[in-house]
């Protein structure tokens, strides 16, 4: 017993070892060593370090002395570059690593009371968020951001080496291995089994959320085309092939909701998480595509206050494989998928199907077949051909349904002057059924 306790304490304490590997012999060689993946991974061990603070008082100095440094190394870097011939868009990391120093110097300084001093996590969170915004900040005003050139194709190693530092961050905002056990830290997070209605949300929150990728891409046609340009460039120039976004799709809603939905939205607020969640997506730019990202963000966290992360998780990778698809197909192929979880659910709940609802699914399925051909073939004459069948189904289904509805209104009806309804104001061995008292079988 003792030795399966300490074997499971290693392993929570020794999982961001694990992913760290992983992302080291997933990534291209020289992948740590000189780029921001390894300052994503030093924020790990930095907010481990804080959550350890909490109890000791040699950590959290210890953390808020190593974001500190960081910071002033950052500072002191770009201040450099600024006296050579760099831009002046380095003021944005100048500027933030002071901040970092800053509020070091403040909790360290001896002036704040104790008890007025910030808690070592919430310090190195909003040290981090500093960290960010200079970061957005800075590809923002050099414009690198949006510099196709600067980005490369995409490797099936590209999706684990970029979201495994986001998921890491992510278990590490909880406390995992510290202050936590895997499962207190999957239930802080939001972790839970989705049920159909959840996943019937998360579809919807999909088509809402891509709906909003319309105007906003009007919006930059019109305002940003340059910008607008750019994007749709290195989104060409990143992107090999449909099985490589699909993958990305999947992590990046994993690895980006835990991070941002689980961990830090229940303490810093939906919009703030959402401004942060933006803020990672630099390729973007100051445009209306970066504003609809917002708003998804907005929904997301509004999934995650109202149901659980797994809900917002599957809403987000939803959306980015919907993203990957055409857009006609993915937008009713995302109807048809929501149809078909909208009977799950309903089946789930123990109720049959409601007569109320087949006529229109049936027409419906037929509809969003005839789309989908529409979409992928381009000729509307399918239109024609999918109506027809759709009405006609749709009649047959009518029929169907009046017919067994008139039996079973029938056969309760028979039994009405024989059998007394109990307070429910149902039959015993009965179910409400749209709108019928039919017996259960």
């Amino acid at each position: 017993m003792a030795a399966s306790q300490v074997g499971r304490r290693t392993l929570g304490e020794s999982w961001a070892v694990g992913l760290a590997t992983a992302c080291l012999a997933l990534g291209a060689p020289g992948l740590l060593l000189g780029s921001h993946h390894l300052l994503e991974w030093s924020a790990v061990c930095l907010v481990l370090l804080a959550f350890a603070g909490r109890r000791a008082h040699w950590a959290a100095t210890g953390a808020a002395t190593l974001a500190a440094l960081g910071g002033l190394y950052v500072a002191a870097d770009h201040l450099r570059k600024i006296g050579g011939t760099a831009d002046l868009s380095h003021w944005s990391y100048v500027v933030g690593g002071l901040l970092v120093v800053a509020l070091t110097l403040v909790q360290l300084a001896g002036r704040v009371p104790r008890s007025r001093r910030l808690d070592p996590v919430v310090l190195v969170a909003i040290q981090l968020a500093v960290g960010l915004v200079a970061y957005w900040s800075y590809e923002f005003i050099s414009g690198a951001g949006l510099n196709p050139n600067l980005y490369g194709p995409n490797t099936w190693t590209t999706p684990f080496a970029v979201e495994l530092p986001i998921l890491a961050l992510g278990f590490a905002g909880v406390g995992l291995g510290v202050s936590r056990g895997w499962r207190d830290s999957l239930s802080r997070l939001g972790i839970a089994r989705p049920t159909w209605w959840q996943a019937l949300a998360a579809v919807l929150a999909a088509l809402a959320v891509g709906l909003v990728d319309v105007p906003a891409n009007m919006l930059a046609y019109w305002l940003t085309p340059d910008a607008l340009d750019a994007i749709s460039a290195i989104v060409d120039k990143t992107q090999l092939g449909l099985g490589l976004a699909l993958v990305f799709a999947v992590l990046a809603g994993i690895s980006e909701e835990v991070l941002f939905r689980g961990a830090l939205q229940p303490r810093a607020g939906i919009v703030i998480t959402a401004l942060l969640f933006t803020a990672i997506h630099v390729h973007y730019g100051a445009t209306p595509v970066a504003a609809s990202v917002f708003v998804a963000g907005l929904a997301y966290g509004w999934l995650r206050r109202h149901m659980n992360t797994t809900t917002a998780i599957m809403a987000h990778a939803t959306t980015d494989i919907a993203a990957s698809l055409p857009s006609g197909f993915a937008r009713f192929g995302l109807l048809f998928v929501a149809v078909a979880i909208a009977f799950a659910a309903i089946r789930a709940e123990g109720y049959s199907w409601s007569r109320y609802l087949v006529p229109p699914a049936v027409a419906g399925v037929f509809l969003v077949l005839g789309s989908g051909v529409v979409a992928l073939t381009g000729s509307a004459i399918a239109w024609r051909a999918f109506g027809v069948a759709a009405f006609l189904a749709m009649a047959v289904a009518v029929a169907v349904v009046c017919d067994r509805g008139r039996a079973c209104w029938s056969v309760v009806a028979s039994q009405h002057s024989s059998r007394q309804p109990s307070s429910t104001g149902r039959f015993p061995g009965q179910v409400r059924r749209g709108g019928w008292h039919c017996r259960r079988g």
